[in-house]
């Protein structure tokens, strides 16, 4: 008997099912702490920011990253999982976040301010826009449409945010190259 996670599909065994299944839920984590680094350098990012208007869009993105972080949790129970606690992923996504921010750092050299921040949140939101996509692609390759559903909202938002970080990056991004230090 089917139940709300068991789509029929032909020329599928439980065992295959379960196997994807598991490497749904595998990718999910990857989501999760991928939006979770999002939003802790969104929070970290803000608090550099003086220009208000910048400073109040960033505010909102983590937010609404907040929200998305909510909706990953959801999607577990749309494949039958348990989602994990979400105590042991801030300290994750932190040290994640440290260790490619450090790097990334150490590319744009003397650029000063918080463009760098600004930029490398532009990345950080491409990748958790990445990961969403293929979260999509998992509910619509396992034929569970409610994933899907519920990820493509958020595609849209990430959309949003991108755009809008890379008019803030590119914004001030040649102020901290030539001067060295942020807008106004």
């Amino acid at each position: 008997m089917a139940d709300e996670t068991t789509p029929i599909l032909i020329g599928i065994d439980e065992q295959s099912w379960e196997k994807q299944l598991d490497s749904t839920e595998q990718w999910f984590g990857r989501l999760l702490l991928v939006q979770s680094a999002f939003r802790e350098a969104a929070e970290k990012t803000a608090d550099k920011i003086g220009e208000e208007h910048i400073k109040t869009a960033i505010l909102k993105m983590a937010e609404r990253a907040q929200q998305h972080e909510q909706q990953i949790l959801r999607l577990y129970e749309l494949i039958g999982r348990k989602a994990p606690e979400a105590s042991g992923l801030t300290g994750k996504a932190a040290g994640t976040l440290s260790s490619s921010l450090a790097s990334m750092k150490s590319l744009f050299g003397e650029a000063g301010g918080y463009w760098q921040d600004l930029h490398q949140l532009l990345l950080l939101n491409m990748n958790a826009m990445s990961a969403f996509g293929m979260a999509e692609q998992l509910g619509l390759a396992l034929g569970l449409t409610e994933v899907a559903e519920t990820v493509f909202p958020i595609m849209s938002d990430k959309q949003m945010n991108h755009l809008l970080l890379q008019e803030y990056s590119l914004e001030l991004g040649a102020v901290a190259v030539l001067y060295g230090r942020d807008f106004g």
